[in-house]
């Protein structure tokens, strides 16, 4: 077993692995891994075949762990805990004050014992359309709408939110903003932030209507959000538990209507 960083070429057995367990990655989305934080892009191989892989990202004062995946004949020797264990060491060294991750409730123990506390959940938002959205040329973020996702997360994100925003349509006020990002044949929205639901509201409407399949993954703890996204026909899909180690952060989920990732990088 042997641990080190992950190239481009490990990109392509990283997403048939994740299409292997349903979940949503992209190739977009690890090549602004490797480029944003490439010391926390590891993988590990038995012999030359990958079995295992785990993303670290840093955001300013804090970090997220992410697409921690280890191949079904290979779980339970290990692997999985080393890989989180050099993830958070990279995070560490970078020194973060705090290090940020979703947990199914089979690894819920897990980082509990690595001093992860659970402060909400996610859930995963489906809705279904009758035809794509038109996704537009890249429009950049607005400072305005880096301090609405200040006020959610308690951290500068700029990076994380001009990627998302380089892979879709953003839109925005004074008061919100919401980017719709290509995920495949389906859309993602996210990040998406308001100072009100009202705002919320305006922006759904405004980029919703017509659209194919979308999802988004948005705080539990956001109850407009939920009563929002009810009323307009979406379903939860999945749910997960958000967790933190370190200082605790000021996290606001009223201002949280979308995360910019599907879980992998906040």
């Amino acid at each position: 077993m042997q641990i080190s960083n992950f190239t481009p070429n490990d990109i392509h057995p990283f997403l048939s692995m994740a299409k292997d367990e349903g979940w949503i990655s992209t190739r977009h989305e690890l090549a602004f891994l490797l480029e944003r934080s490439p010391e926390g892009c590891l993988v590990c191989h038995e012999g030359t075949k990958p079995v295992g892989f785990v993303t670290a990202v840093r955001h300013g004062r804090s970090g997220w762990i992410g697409n921690l995946l280890v191949t079904a004949d290979a779980r339970g020797r290990g692997i999985g805990t080393s890989l989180f264990k050099q993830a958070m060491q990279v995070l560490q060294r970078s020194d973060v004050q705090t290090v940020w991750l979703t947990a199914s409730l089979a690894g819920r123990p897990i980082y509990e014992r690595s001093g992860f506390r659970v402060c909400d959940r996610i859930r995963r938002w489906e809705g279904i359309g009758t035809e794509p959205i038109e996704v537009h040329d890249a429009k950049p973020l607005e400072p305005g709408w880096e301090e609405i996702d200040f006020l959610g997360w308690g951290d500068s994100r700029n990076e994380l939110l001009a990627y998302a925003a380089s892979n879709g349509t953003a839109a925005g006020t004074e008061e919100g903003f919401l980017v719709v990002q290509r995920l495949g044949s389906s859309q993602q929205i996210g990040p998406f932030g308001a100072l009100n639901s009202a705002t919320a509201e305006k922006l759904l409407e405004q980029m919703l209507p017509g659209t194919g399949k979308v999802l988004l993954d948005v705080p539990s703890s956001n109850r407009v959000a939920s009563k929002l996204l009810t009323s307009r026909g979406f379903t939860v899909s999945n749910e997960v538990d958000l967790m933190y180690a370190g200082q605790p952060p000021a996290y606001h989920a009223e201002h949280i209507y979308g995360l910019a990732s599907m879980g992998s990088m906040g």
